[in-house]
C-alpha cells in the first residue's frame, strides 16, 4: 500500500528588526505588470494586509471599494478610518508564486521602518495560512507558506 507524503512547505528565513520584529523582502506588482521591490512587516497585530498609499498609486493598483479599519492604539470607541482596498499580488522572498491580496492602503507605511522601504504590511488575512516561528533568542524566523501544488504524473 503506498503512502501519500504531502507536499513541501516552502520555508523563508530572516532576522528580527530590533523594533518592528520579522521583516521579509517582497516583490509588489499590479495589474499592468509593473512592479517594485521592499520590505513587507509581518504584523501579527493586524487582521488585515496592507500597502503604502504612495506606492499602491505608483503601480496603479485597482480598488473595488473601501475598508473601515482602527488601530488599536485609538481604542474600542475611537476614530475609525475608511481607506481604498487595493488588488495586488505579493511575491514573497525566494517563492516563485504571486500571492493575489486585497490590501488597505495606508499613509507613511514607506517611511516605518527606518534604512529599509516596506512597501507592505502582511497580517491574518494572509497568515493564517502559514506557520510563523520566532526565534527571539537567535533573533531570527521563518514562515512556512502553504504548499507548492503538486505536480500530476503524465500515465
Amino acid at each position: 500500500m503506498a503512502t501519500r507524503t504531502k507536499p513541501p512547505r516552502p520555508l523563508l528565513r530572516g532576522l528580527l528588526h530590533p523594533a518592528w520584529g520579522p521583516l521579509l523582502r517582497v516583490e509588489l506588482r499590479g495589474e499592468s505588470g509593473q512592479s517594485t521591490v521592499g520590505q513587507a512587516i509581518i504584523d501579527t497585530g493586524a487582521s488585515m494586509s496592507a500597502v503604502d498609499r504612495l506606492v499602491a498609486r505608483e503601480l496603479g493598483l485597482p480598488s473595488h471599494g473601501a475598508a473601515t479599519w482602527f488601530a488599536v492604539t485609538a481604542g474600542s470607541d475611537g476614530p475609525r478610518e475608511a481607506a481604498p482596498l487595493r488588488r495586488g499580488q505579493l511575491k514573497l522572498g525566494d517563492d516563485p508564486r504571486f500571492w493575489e491580496l486585497d490590501l488597505i492602503e495606508v499613509p507613511g507605511l514607506h517611511d516605518r521602518v527606518q534604512g529599509f522601504r516596506a512597501v507592505a504590511l502582511l497580517g491574518w488575512d494572509f497568515l493564517q495560512t502559514c506557520t510563523l516561528t520566532i526565534d527571539g533568542p537567535a533573533g531570527t524566523w521563518s514562515l512556512a507558506l502553504p504548499p507548492l501544488p503538486r505536480r500530476r504524473r503524465r500515465r
